[in-house]
Formats: structure tokens, sequence, C-alpha cells
């Protein structure tokens, strides 16, 4: 009994590989696909703004945020903070998503299919020409901010960075708002016009965002040194 039974467990294994042998096939066929139609829809909605005209339950990310389009115009919702909105690969089957993610996850979900050139299929190079400009006017504004403190003199409506914490004057002082746990106050460049924002965010992914500007590190210097 015990030869039979050893034989019945073998032929289960080897039916189950058999079986999963086509869908990881499947699978494969269209993965590729899925990651360039991502950065096909990302290049077209970084064209898009708040007035573009659109067709009704169109979905979209204008400006960084979620929209869909209401009666001909799109109607925007805000990512939370540190995500931006993106199309996504999808993963078992034909097709994208449009969701807010943040940008180093969104990158490595195309880059795991196979497709080269980012979120929006282009090399550095053949980006905004704003991009580099972005990154290196946040990593002024991250080291100026080195050098604030709660009782550092300001104007009304400035906000900064400091102590990790998000800072904004009112009436010639800093109020510190600290960031939730495991996030830091940061200056990022952002990726569809040209500018900066304050934002909490983790350090890895402010890291992969200035990576992506083409200005290196948080502070100007590589990523492997310690910020």
């Amino acid at each position: 009994m015990q030869f039979f039974s050893t034989v019945l467990l073998l032929l289960s294994v080897y039916l189950g590989l058999v079986s999963a042998g086509p869908v990881a096939e499947r699978r494969s066929s269209f993965t590729l696909q899925n990651g360039k139609d991502a950065q096909a829809l990302n290049a077209k909605f970084a064209k898009l703004s708040a007035d573009t005209p659109c067709t009704s339950g169109d979905v979209a990310c204008v400006g960084g945020a979620f929209s869909q389009c209401v009666s001909g115009h799109f109607v925007t919702t805000k990512c939370a903070a540190s995500l931006i909105c993106v199309a996504l690969p999808l993963v078992n089957s034909k097709g994208t998503s449009v969701t807010c993610d943040t940008q180093s996850d969104a990158a490595a979900r195309i880059a795991r299919t196979g497709a080269s050139g980012g979120l929006k299929g282009r090399d550095l190079e053949a980006r905004a020409s704003f991009t580099l400009a972005n990154g290196q006017e946040a990593q002024r504004l991250n080291n100026q901010f080195k050098s604030l403190h709660a009782n550092s003199p300001c104007q009304s409506g400035q906000n900064a960075c400091i102590n990790g914490g998000f800072a904004q004057c009112v009436a010639g002082r800093f109020i510190l708002t600290p960031c939730n746990t495991g996030l830091t106050c940061f200056a990022l460049p952002l990726v569809n016009s040209p500018g900066t924002s304050l934002v909490c965010d983790t350090k890895a992914d402010a890291q992969a965002r200035f990576k992506a500007s083409g200005a290196g590190g948080i502070f100007g210097r590589d990523l492997e040194v310690s910020e």
C-alpha cells in the first residue's frame, strides 16, 4: 500500500506541474505588452490638464491626481501624501489599471514586465526640460531646511521641513506638524510640471524620485552617501 501511495503522490505532483506550465506561458505572453501599454498611458496622461476635453466615464491621471470624466470635464481626486496617480500593468491578465501608488513601486512594476524606459517608456534625456531643474531646486531646499529650527525667523505663509516634520510660518513663527511614523518631510521634485512640493514621504521613495529626475540624492550627493 505504501508503494502505491508513493506512486500516486508523485503522479499528482507531475500532473500539477504539467497543468501549471501552460498558465505560465499564457501569462508571459501579455506581460511585456501590459508594461508597454501602461507606459503609453502615462505618457498620454502627462499631456492632460483639467480643461482637456474627455468622454464621460474616462479614467485618467491629471496633474498627478486620479481623474474621472463627468459631463465632458475631468473631476480630480488627489492621491494620499507621497502617492501619485499612475497607470500600472495588470499581473494576471491583459490590460492596465489606473491607481495611486508611490513612484518607486510603479517604476518597479513596469520594469518587472520587461518594458524599459521607466513610467513613460522614455530615457531621462527624453523627459521634460524641467525634470532635472526640479530635482536640483528640491535639493537646494532640502539643504536650506537643514539650518532651520522651530525658532528660526520666517514670513507668514512660508513652508519648510524642520526636524523631519512639516512646518508652516504663522505670525512670524514656525508651527510644526510631525509626519506619520516612518515618514519624513522632504522637498520633492514635481513630475509633470516645473516646481517642487513639500510632503511627508519615506526616504526610499524620496531618493527614487530624485534619481528619476537625474539630480542624484536628496541633498545633491550620490545615493550611496549617507544622507
